[in-house]
């Protein structure tokens, strides 16, 4: 089975291709951080912005399935669409891409982002950051098969900025903040903690140094 990996560093979202990212149960999004600056952005953009660099990820892998590329914004208010492809394949791509992602992002909250379109550069890419990627797709998989039987569970994300600061996102369709909801997500933070620590991720060290959150419909933490 192919997997898409979702590399995201500051937003950097990089697409291998074929799981559907929004679409339950077969996403998995993976984060590292590499040498860029990371735009520093508010929980709400956050949101917002992820929810666009999702958006043009799902939309460029539903005509190139198995493009290998990267989504993120810069500082420069730009809307960055990385392509990991031959200069020739490349070319014969770039426009259609810049189309897709200003179809996109014209009616969102990065309407005012310039797109462009390059080739992707992955010296970045060391054995460390490979390592790390690797417990960031298992640990989503094993926890995607895990959390499958849970109706309000939609997807989910697993990031990694540095060893004091590493996540585990669960997005949800839970409604509201209230005592309910509350103690859904309790339920579910729970499930997480058995699947983290379950045989099948025995081979993670520091596994408890993951902070789990809980979103509910609008990407608020309700754990």
């Amino acid at each position: 089975m192919l997997k898409r990996i979702l590399i995201i560093t500051g937003i950097l979202i990089v697409g291998i291709g074929s799981f559907s990212l929004l679409n339950k149960p077969s996403e998995v999004d993976t984060a590292i951080a590499n040498k860029e600056e990371p735009v520093p952005l508010s929980t709400k953009e956050n949101e917002l912005h992820f929810s666009t660099l999702n958006e043009v990820t799902e939309k460029i892998h539903e005509k190139y399935d198995e493009l290998e590329f990267g989504v993120k914004t810069t500082s420069k208010i730009e809307f960055k669409i990385q392509v990991k492809e031959n200069e020739e394949y490349f070319n014969s791509v770039k426009k259609d891409i810049e189309s897709i992602a200003k179809n996109v992002i014209k009616s969102s909250a990065l309407k005012d982002y310039t797109v462009v379109v390059e080739r992707m550069d992955l010296s970045f890419v060391t054995v460390d950051t490979e390592n790390i990627n690797k417990e960031l797709s298992d640990i989503a998989l094993t926890l995607m098969e895990g959390l499958k039987d849970y109706d309000v569970y939609e997807n989910l994300n697993t990031e990694y900025q540095n060893e004091d600061q590493k996540s585990i996102s669960i997005q949800t369709s839970i409604k509201g903040s209230g005592k309910d909801a509350h103690k859904l997500a309790m339920e579910i933070e729970e499930a997480v903690n058995e699947i983290l620590h379950s045989k099948e991720l025995n081979s993670v060290s520091n596994i408890d140094s993951y902070e789990i959150k809980i979103l509910n419909a609008k990407g608020k933490v309700v754990n």
